[in-house]
């Protein structure tokens, strides 16, 4: 059957409902991903901070010690002079006159640096910062099914955005209540908010789009999340929120596009096929779907919903260990669990969350890399916004497989100059070495956004039925939250194990799943989600015949009551 001329057809509906679902929760997601970044060294000297005062030390006695060592141009006698020091015989302060060397320790300054947090407790302490987000994201991610099943997909969005509100305060109030903790609690429930909305908000975008542009309107979710990174990387730039005083803001900032997706959300449908398949409401999923269409002639779309209800009858919703030991959606479950699995263990969210900590390793000046990291991210936004038209031409295969080549090729090339980076022997080309390190990793991003990137989402929400759909996208993000968290754990020890050879794991990772997506994944563009789950559900190729079973094409009236 053809696309009629009005499923593929845009409306300032289906738009809008699009733009505010994206941010108030792929945008905050993505925007908890960046903001940890740029101001990395303002927060964990805020740790140490803390916790030297917390075991008796005076901060202001480091300060001054630091501003000390920092200053190259400061005498010990101008030292002492500048910071009021006690030139007594038990320091051991002797002829200073006319001297240049720093011998001044510490204790000159009455600093104690036995009070300091140890590398290894600064590095867990942080380390648990970032991964406590991803943590209770997996978290969410297993309760997402339930939330989406029960509220609904446009509700769900609702009902746990006041999540955002609470880690906002928590994270506006670290520096008046002097605790790291609060810290750590904000990113718990952004984490959660971030592992329940990244399941109800790719769900709607899925129910509510039109099949001809279903992957263009997918990859608005892709897009949401790296616009956010963007701005979380440029809002932490030191011209703006990245200082000592206003560092809090940045994670303050989670309440404004909460507040907006809770104003606005409220006056857009809910998902047509929520509708009519899980509540078996025809007259309400027909009044949103043709707000959405901007056009009553919606019989074909209301009829194969129909027809996906009718075979639906009598079943309940899937849990999941009902998807698990479903023969039928065996192969999906894989294919779906694969993807969001190589998604994470590519090392995107490694690369975007350490870059900084990535283009120190390779000698760049520390005054430019915020403003690298910011390149980095446009590059991102720039070539998701070039993934929206292609998916629709291209096709999700052709754009999972070729740049995933491109992002193997890009890593194998890092690590061969991040070796010769580190052989003195040619010490002249290092500042080559460094830049061609960055342009590497700069593809590396442009290959993630254009495939890996967005198409997993979409994927995913294609190639089930409406059943066991928000119980599928709760496993395989579940997977996907696990593998993050195993990553944003341990990827700062396996740097320092690994070092220039870091990305080997995450290459092995690419060649394992290209080769999964070549023979398994099939291609979803322009078909319909009960063609694509009849084509795969025993066990269907890539390029294989379907196996499924047959699609019903009946299209006699259904009974709605017995839905």
């Amino acid at each position: 059957m053809g696309v009629p001329e009005d499923e593929g057809r845009t409306t300032v509906t289906l738009i809008l409902s699009v733009l505010v679902s994206c941010l108030g929760n792929s945008f905050l997601y993505g925007y908890q991903i960046g903001v940890v970044n740029q101001p990395i060294n303002i927060i964990t000297k805020f740790y140490n901070k803390t916790y030297y005062e917390r075991r008796g030390g005076n901060w202001d006695f480091m300060e001054a010690y630091d501003d000390y060592v920092q200053d190259r141009n400061i005498t010990d006698t101008a030292a002492i002079a500048k910071f009021g020091l006690n030139k007594s015989a038990d320091l051991a302060i002797t002829d200073f006159e006319g001297g240049s060397n720093k011998t001044l320790t510490p204790e000159h300054f009455g600093a104690d640096m036995s009070l300091l947090l140890e590398d290894w407790e600064l590095k867990i302490l942080w380390s648990t910062t970032v991964a406590a987000f991803v943590l209770f994201g997996m978290i969410g991610a297993f309760l997402s099914a339930k939330v989406a099943d029960f509220f609904g997909r446009k509700k769900g969005m609702l009902v746990i955005t006041p999540l955002m509100f609470i880690a906002a305060i928590l994270g506006g109030i670290p520096l008046v209540t002097k605790s790291p903790e609060c810290l750590i609690a904000s990113r718990i429930f952004v984490g959660l908010h971030s592992g329940l909305n990244i399941t109800c908000c790719p769900l709607y975008l899925t129910e509510i789009s039109p099949k001809k542009i279903r992957g263009a309107i997918g990859t608005c979710h892709q897009l949401a999340i790296t616009i956010g990174i963007l701005v979380s990387q440029i809002l932490g730039l030191k011209e703006l929120f990245g200082t000592d005083d206003l560092w809090p803001l940045l994670f303050a900032f989670n309440a404004l596009p909460s507040l907006l997706c809770l104003a606005l959300l409220p006056f857009f449908p809910e998902s047509p096929r929520f509708l009519l398949i899980k509540k078996g409401e025809e007259e309400e999923a027909r009044t949103a779907l043709a707000r959405l269409r901007g056009s009553d002639s919606i019989s074909d779309e209301i009829e194969e919903m129909r027809i996906e209800a009718r075979r639906s009858v009598g079943v309940k919703s899937y849990t999941i260990k009902e998807l698990l030991t479903t023969a039928e959606l065996r192969m999906p479950v894989i294919i779906a669990c694969v993807l969001q699995i190589s998604q994470q263990w590519s090392g995107i969210n490694a690369v975007m969350s350490y870059s900084s900590a990535m283009f120190e390793q390779v000698s760049v000046s520390k005054d430019t890399i915020p403003y690298i990291v910011v390149a980095t991210g446009v590059i991102n936004v720039a070539c998701t916004v070039v993934a929206v038209p292609l998916m629709e031409k291209l096709g999700r295969r052709p754009l999972l497989l070729y740049p995933m080549v491109g992002m193997l090729v890009s890593f194998l090339m890092m690590m061969i100059f991040l070796n010769l980076q580190g052989r003195d022997d040619l010490k002249d080309h290092h500042s080559s070495f460094a830049v061609v390190c960055i342009i590497v990793m700069h593809t590396y991003v442009i290959g993630f956004a254009l495939g890996l990137g967005p198409i997993p989402f979409i994927v995913v929400g294609e190639i089930f039925r409406q059943e066991p759909r928000a119980a599928a996208m709760s496993l395989s993000l579940a997977f996907n939250w696990i593998c993050n968290f195993s990553l944003m754990l341990t990827f700062p020890f396996l740097e320092d194990g690994l070092k220039e050879f870091v990305y080997i794991p995450f290459s092995v990772v690419l060649i394992l799943a290209i080769t999964f997506i070549f023979f398994l994944v099939p291609e979803t563009k322009n078909r319909t989600f009960d063609e694509i789950a009849s084509s795969i559900a025993f066990g269907g190729r890539a390029h294989g015949e379907s196996k499924g079973y047959e699609v019903n094409d009946e299209t006699e009236p259904m009974d709605t009551s017995k839905v």
